[in-house]
């Protein structure tokens, strides 16, 4: 095409580089608020739009990008120019970037043409059901391909708007009548709750006309009446193995798996139970048609090859309807690098003199913008929170709305919902805040919701933003290139950087990579090279990896290795054992498959060794992979063998605190914990006493400020010590009541209610239950304690409320404060007085919105 020629030509001019690089040095001493810019000359600018306009006929993405950055860096200086106005509503709209043409709002006319040619490609990429909003060109290439498509692997920039594409899917089919049931899976607790409510309030309408419901856990109650009810689900990977385990439960016709990549994450437990899910999900349902969205992969294809589908069906690209610009800042040696498109520019005369620390940029550079900064840990985030407030003036950060009641809102139900002395109750206070995955759902709602809304101007995070949490911001400060412990990875890194920029609100988005400390940025090479990254899967990429290890763990041996690397390869083993029990049959999983056709037989081999003497059925092993399959036999062996005995056996109606301390200590022994688990929570056994008191709390429905408060009693009243970090050596220090040990204690229990009680055991308990059932049938198996500790209550109202997407604390709420209003008929919720509910609550607070949301 005689526009790509053209295009690679400019690219490799040397006087349009020249320009170029002056644009990126003005557009670097603007957004680091240093020198003043260097001016344009009107010739130079008309032919930076020239340029521009041809770059932007280009069919290579580079080079679109390239028209796009252009547009963008100039708009901050000439947005008002005349010249300005025409070329860059012409170059967007043969971009097909809608968005940005909206957020110029130049209103020009363009050349009759180039009018006729906008007309045109808006009337074909209108988004259907959609009122003025329309495709970019990447967007409506790929709703095209994929619509018509029952499997599919797409990947884009963060910005691109893959969420968008799948919400658009499911409204497409809806309308046409030409759907079942849709499950979106992702990758953690913390997304669920985001996805459903953009699902609700985007598809309304549509959900309510053609009788669907949105659900996000994995028990599905069909009411006579609602019989022909259909579904969207938003789960977790581990919802959606609880989910297909049930054999009541509706059939899935659509799979969406978001954040894709997550498959590919090499020390990820979860991804092992990622890719489990959707291996089980396509065995059970033959037909299940697949689509899975990355950000920033090379090889799509990689997902589609892994479950035996063409790797014809994919997309990918490069394009993005808003860029970013990403400065590495040396405070140590003073120097400020531009990385664009993996190239380094180093602007020697570009002086930060002004900045002696990490802060003194945040502050200045954010002032009037949104912004978001990560941390590495949760530690280290609500840390960095604090330590920036001492930073900050002796006054209440400028806001750009003046009101303030709904910040004062969160400071209230923050110290109600926590504590009196939760540290982010003095951080919301000057507009800034922190964010992780396990902080309580309704005050992570409400954070997200000011941040978005801009009364929240700073927010301190963890990778939460990672797992694909929507928080996009003018500017994103990086002070540490870690996640956790390890070094980020390129799509790590890339996936956090492209949230730079509010697509509707700006042309582009800042990335400030920090060094401040010698340790922090010792690499660099996430910056540099494509922005692109080649995966592998980690399911099976560890058999060819770590094939001697694996075999070790069939033959029940021991391994050296990291302890995180060690879970993934017993989980592996496992699998592989399992899976080798049905590899006689027409159905061989992936992992089998792969064993086979690379000829590592002896692994299948000692697979089929380690189960040969097994009593448990194999339908209890398929569903619950993630435990060895010696630990089940075992069980299962106990309770055959004392079927009689019921009191032995099977967990008792009544919770209280002996019975979960007597749960946890058969459990520990049965499932042999000490050898199989962390030494850090279950495996050792002094702990049992402590998870049973949280436990009984938890299930009985206690709320989390009477949980932090019993807590902190404990620890005064026991004299018990708290261990902190101090330059990488672990401190111990008795229980103070101060501000910073009582923080330390909430923050301890927060952790543990979602990682072991919620996760660890939650998995142990639901397994125990299966193995009952197996034995004495479902009516003699006694109460599913999985079931209390997912929700956190035994109410079954307010586990239907949890269903309907409520929070445990707004659960609990209705049914404690407002059950009067809840139409209640045979335990079951049948209806809600809306009306009165809304009038009862106070405007702005969390509940409120919570509530308004999801009603």
């Amino acid at each position: 095409m005689i526009f790509d020629k053209l295009s690679r030509d400019v690219m490799i001019d040397d006087y349009f580089n020249q320009l170029y690089e002056r644009l990126l040095k003005n557009i670097a001493s603007k957004e680091l608020v240093v020198d003043s810019p260097v001016t344009i000359s009107e010739k130079e600018l008309v032919h930076l739009l020239r340029f521009s306009d041809i770059l932007s006929n280009s069919t290579l993405n580079d080079c679109r990008n390239m028209a796009y950055r252009i547009v963008a860096f100039l708009s901050p200086v000439y947005k008002g120019n005349p010249i300005f106005k025409t070329y860059s509503t012409a170059i967007l709209s043969r971009l097909g970037n809608f968005p940005a043409i909206n957020n110029l709002n130049h209103n020009v006319e363009l050349p009759f043409v180039r009018e006729i040619e906008s007309v045109v490609k808006k009337a074909i990429q209108k988004i259907p059901g959609a009122e003025n909003k329309y495709f970019t060109d990447s967007q409506f290439d790929l709703f095209e391909k994929i619509k018509e498509s029952n499997f599919y692997s797409f990947s884009g920039p963060t910005s691109m708007g893959k969420s968008f594409i799948i919400k658009t899917f499911i409204r497409d089919k809806i309308s046409k009548k030409d759907a079942g049931n849709f499950v979106i899976i992702v990758p953690t607790r913390a997304l669920i709750n985001q996805f459903s409510y953009e699902i609700k309030e985007d598809l309304k309408e549509l959900i309510i006309n053609n009788n669907y419901k949105v659900t996000t856990n994995s028990i599905v109650t069909i009411e006579e009446e609602n019989a022909e009810k259909k579904y969207i689900f938003v789960l977790t990977p581990e919802r959606l193995l609880s989910y297909i385990s049930s054999k009541e439960n509706p059939k899935i016709h659509y799979l969406f798996v978001d954040e894709a990549h997550k498959l590919a994450a090499e020390k990820d437990y979860r991804s092992i139970t990622m890719y489990l899910a959707i291996e089980k999900s396509m065995k059970k349902f033959s037909d299940l048609k697949i689509y899975f969205a990355s950000p920033n992969v090379s090889n799509p294809e990689t997902f589609l090859e892994l479950f035996q589908k063409s790797a014809t069906k994919t997309f990918t690209t490069i394009e993005s309807p808003v860029t970013q610009n990403v400065f590495f800042i040396d405070l140590i040696s003073r120097i400020v690098s531009y990385y664009n498109e993996g190239r380094k520019y180093d602007f020697e005369d570009v002086s930060i003199s002004k900045y002696s620390s990490s802060f003194e940029l945040i502050h200045n550079i954010g002032q009037s913008s949104s912004n978001v900064i990560y941390c590495n840990s949760v530690e280290n985030t609500i840390n960095k929170a604090k330590e920036f407030l001492k930073f900050l003036p002796n006054k209440l950060v400028e806001t750009p709305n003046p009101s303030q009641y709904e910040l004062d809102e969160l400071i209230l139900e923050t110290k109600k919902m926590i504590h009196r002395d939760y540290y982010l109750a003095d951080c919301l206070a000057h507009g800034v805040a922190f964010h992780f995955g396990s902080l309580p759902q309704v005050i992570r709602n409400k954070v997200e919701k000011l941040f978005k809304e801009g009364k929240i101007k700073y927010l301190f995070c963890t990778s939460t933003l990672l797992e694909g949490v929507n928080l996009p911001a003018k500017n994103i400060f990086i002070l540490s290139n870690k996640k956790h412990k390890s070094n980020m990875s390129k799509i790590d890194f890339w996936n956090l950087a492209g949230r730079a920029g509010r697509l509707n609100y700006e042309l582009f988005g800042n990335v400030f990579c920090i060094r401040e400390e010698t340790k922090d940025w010792k690499n660099t090479t996430v910056l540099t090279g494509k922005s692109t990254t080649q995966l592998q899967i980690n399911a099976t990429h560890q058999i060819d990896k770590n094939e001697k290890n694996i075999e070790q763990l069939l033959q029940a041996k021991q391994i050296t290795s990291s302890e995180a690397e060690k879970e993934v390869l017993k989980y592996i083993a496992n699998i592989i054992s399992i899976d080798a029990i049905d590899s006689g049959n027409d159905y061989k999983s992936p992992i089998i498959k792969k064993l086979i056709n690379d000829g590592k037989l002896d692994l299948l081999l000692k697979a089929q060794d380690n189960i040969k003497d097994l009593k448990i059925p194999v339908d209890v092993l398929n569903n619950n992979q993630s435990i060895m399959v010696r630990q089940q036999n075992n069980v299962f062996e106990f309770i055959l063998e004392n079927q009689a005995f019921e009191e032995i056996i099977k967990l008792p109606h009544e919770i209280n605190y002996n019975n979960c301390v007597t749960a946890l200590e058969l459990l520990h022994e049965k499932y042999n914990w000490n050898v199989n688990e962390s030494k850090n929570d279950i495996a050792n056994k002094n702990s049992l006493r402590y998870y049973g008191l949280l436990v009984n709390q938890w299930v009985n429905g206690q709320s989390l400020s009477e949980m932090i408060n019993e807590a902190l009693r404990f620890y005064e009243k026991n004299n018990k010590k708290l261990m902190f970090y101090e330059n990488n050596i672990q401190v111990f220090e008795v229980f103070n009541k101060s501000k910073r040990h009582i923080n330390k204690v909430i923050n301890n229990l927060i952790s543990d209610i979602e990682n072991v009680v919620r996760y660890k055991l939650e998995k142990y308990f639901n397994n125990y239950h299966a193995i009952l059932v197996s034995i004495l049938g479902e009516k003699k198996a006694g109460p599913n304690w999985n079931v209390f500790l997912e929700y956190g209550t035994r109410d079954t109202v307010a586990v239907y409320l949890q269903n309907m997407g409520f929070s445990r604390h707004v659960s609990a709420l209705l049914t404690k404060e407002h059950r009067d209003l809840l139409n209640i008929k045979d335990g079951k919720l049948i209806s809600i007085n809306k009306k009165k509910l809304v009038n009862r609550l106070v405007q702005g607070t969390p509940e409120y919105d919570e509530i308004s949301m999801l009603i």
